[in-house]
C-alpha cells in the first residue's frame, strides 16, 4: 500500500469514528474510547479529551506527508476535535484542562456507581493540558504564560519537592511524577528558553533512561503509563529532541533487546516505532493480521485510582492491577499502526537512496 492510500484509509477511519461518537453519548467531534474495570471487565465509553487531543496532535505532525485534499480533511477532523475543548476547561477558570468535561462536572461519566462520589472528581493535570495546547497549536506567548502558571502552581503547593513537573494541578493532591506526562509537557515547551523546571525534568528522564528504570520499574517511572513499551515510545520522542548521541545509543540498544524478546505484536510495534524515531531500522517486521485484537483494546494508559490519594500506604496498594482502570482507543491504536507503516516506508526509502 502506498503512502497516499495509507493516509486516506487513516483519515476515513478517523472520520468514521467521529461520526460514531454521538451514538455513545460523547461530545460531537470527539473520538470514542473505553475505560475498563479489570476486576469485573466492565467497559464504559469515556468522554475524555485525552485521546482526541492526542490524535489531533498526531495529525498535525504528519501533515507534511499529506496531499492538499488530505490536509483539508485532516484540518476538518482537528477542527471538530478542537470544538470540544471548551468542555474541558479548568473549573477554576485557569489555563489548565481536565481529563473529563467540567460543565457539567461529573466524575466517571457514563458510570453506574463511581460518578456519585465527589471523592473521585479529578483536578486538572499536565498531561491533558499539554495535549490540548498541542492540538490547538498554541503560539509562543501563550505557552510562556502557561509555563509560568504551571511552575508557579508547583512552587506554591509543593515547595519542598524538586522542581520537576508533577502530574496533578490540584492543590490537595499528592506529588505524583509520571515520566510520560512530563515528556508530553516538555515536548510542548521544547522551543522555549529552559527554566529550572525544564532542566530538572530533563535530568529526571535522563536518569530513568540511563538506569533502565522504565524496564525494571515501569509503575514507579510512570504510574499512569505502567507499560515498558508505552514508556519507551515516549522516551524515544524525548531522546529524538536531544542532542546526545550517547543517550540515543543507550536507548537504541535497549530497544533492540526488548524487541527481540517481545512476544506481543502490539508492543513489538511500539518498540519498532521507537527505534525508527531514533533513525534506526526495525530489526523485525510486524504482522498486521496478528494486531487485530490489540488494535481494538490495547490500553494506552491507566487510571490508577489510589496513586493520587493519601496516606502513602494506600498509594502502595494502588500498584496492584486490580485498582488500575485501563483506557483504550481503537482510533489511537490504529493511528499508531499508521505511524509504524509510514516510518517504515520512510526508513526503507532512505536505505534505498543511501
Amino acid at each position: 500500500m502506498n503512502i497516499e492510500k495509507q493516509i486516506d484509509d487513516w483519515l476515513c477511519h478517523l472520520e468514521r469514528e467521529q461520526l460514531e461518537a454521538t451514538k455513545f453519548d460523547l461530545p460531537v467531534g470527539s473520538i470514542p474510547s473505553v475505560r475498563t474495570y479489570p476486576l469485573f471487565q466492565i467497559g464504559r465509553y469515556d468522554p475524555n479529551v485525552f485521546f482526541p487531543a492526542l490524535i489531533a496532535s498526531k495529525l498535525r505532525e504528519w501533515k507534511h506527508m499529506m496531499t492538499s485534499s488530505q490536509t483539508e480533511r485532516a484540518d476538518k477532523i482537528v477542527a471538530r476535535i478542537v470544538s470540544t475543548v471548551p468542555l474541558y476547561k479548568s473549573r477554576r477558570g485557569r489555563m489548565h484542562y481536565n481529563f473529563w468535561p467540567t460543565n457539567p462536572d461529573i466524575p466517571f461519566p457514563n458510570g453506574r456507581v463511581l460518578h456519585r462520589f465527589d471523592f473521585f472528581r479529578l483536578p486538572d493535570d499536565i498531561d491533558d493540558t499539554a495535549l490540548v495546547y498541542s492540538a490547538l497549536s498554541a503560539d509562543q506567548d501563550t505557552l510562556l504564560t502557561l509555563r509560568k502558571d504551571i511552575e508557579k502552581h508547583f512552587i506554591k503547593y509543593y515547595p519542598q519537592q524538586p522542581e520537576v513537573y508533577a502530574a496533578w494541578l490540584g492543590d490537595k493532591m499528592p506529588w505524583v511524577v509520571d515520566t510520560c506526562a512530563i515528556i508530553n509537557l516538555l515536548s510542548l515547551f521544547r522551543g522555549l528558553e529552559p527554566t529550572e523546571f525544564i532542566r530538572q525534568s530533563d535530568e529526571h528522564i535522563k536518569k530513568i533512561l540511563q538506569e533502565a528504570l522504565y524496564v525494571t520499574e515501569p509503575y514507579g517511572v510512570a504510574p499512569y503509563y505502567p507499560d515498558t513499551a508505552v514508556i519507551a515510545y515516549h522516551l524515544a520522542r524525548w531522546v529524538s529532541e536531544q542532542d546526545d548521541t550517547l543517550l540515543l545509543s543507550t536507548l537504541q540498544k535497549s530497544l533492540e533487546e526488548l524487541l527481540k524478546a517481545e512476544k506481543n505484536e502490539f508492543r513489538a510495534m511500539l518498540y519498532g516505532i521507537s527505534l525508527m524515531r531514533l533513525g534506526a531500522s526495525p530489526i523485525k517486521s510486524i504482522a498486521a493480521d496478528r494486531l487485530a485484537a490489540d488494535l481494538q483494546k490495547y490500553p494506552w494508559f491507566y487510571g490508577t485510582m489510589l496513586s493520587a490519594v493519601k496516606p502513602n500506604w494506600l498509594q502502595r496498594v494502588g500498584r496492584l492491577k486490580v485498582f488500575h482502570i485501563s483506557h483504550s482507543c481503537p482510533a489511537w491504536n490504529y493511528t499508531l499502526w499508521v505511524e509504524y507503516t509510514l516510518l517504515k516506508k520512510m526508513i526503507e526509502k532512505r536505505n534505498i537512496v543511501s
